[in-house]
């Protein structure tokens, strides 16, 4: 799916919702980060990249327009109550806390080249999915492959 001209909502913005974001950047048009407290590294990620960042608890009001939704908070009750609205909005959404939940799983990436290469394991095996992440860069030549990924 080509999320250059998409908006993304990503609801928290501790390690789980930074990882997540890191990897959009490279492919999103714009996200939109809500979450009462925001991590030093989201915050330079928004100076970087084109991400607003609300610096507040979330609203359903948020769901508006949006075109994916990934719900990383640590609350699992809110993380749960995220993904029913964007059911009910026929919005996709990937809640962080429950992969049977998510409308779709975020898999790990690796780039070289202008090639992306994206490994999941449905959620199921994110130690495998990181081995074998680590294996595809070593075959991409060691050093020289982009150091962005994500591990799921």
């Amino acid at each position: 799916i080509d999320l250059s001209k998409k908006n993304i909502l990503v609801v928290g913005a501790g390690k789980i919702a930074g990882r997540r974001i890191r990897t959009l950047c490279e492919f999103a048009g714009h996200i939109t980060v809500v979450a009462p407290d925001v991590s030093a590294e989201i915050r330079h990620l928004s100076e970087k990249y084109s991400i607003s960042v609300c610096q507040r608890r979330f609203d359903k009001d948020d769901l508006d327009g949006r075109f994916l939704v990934f719900a990383a908070t640590d609350d699992h009750e809110l993380n749960r109550y995220i993904g029913e609205e964007c059911r009910k909005r026929k919005i996709p959404v990937n809640v962080c806390s429950d992969r049977t939940l998510c409308d779709f799983q975020f898999p790990s990436i690796v780039r070289k080249d202008g090639v992306v290469i994206g490994v999941n394991a449905s959620g199921k095996d994110h130690p495998l999915v990181k081995e074998t992440r680590q294996k595809l860069e070593q075959l991409l030549k060691p050093g020289e492959s982009e150091k962005l990924y994500e591990d799921s």
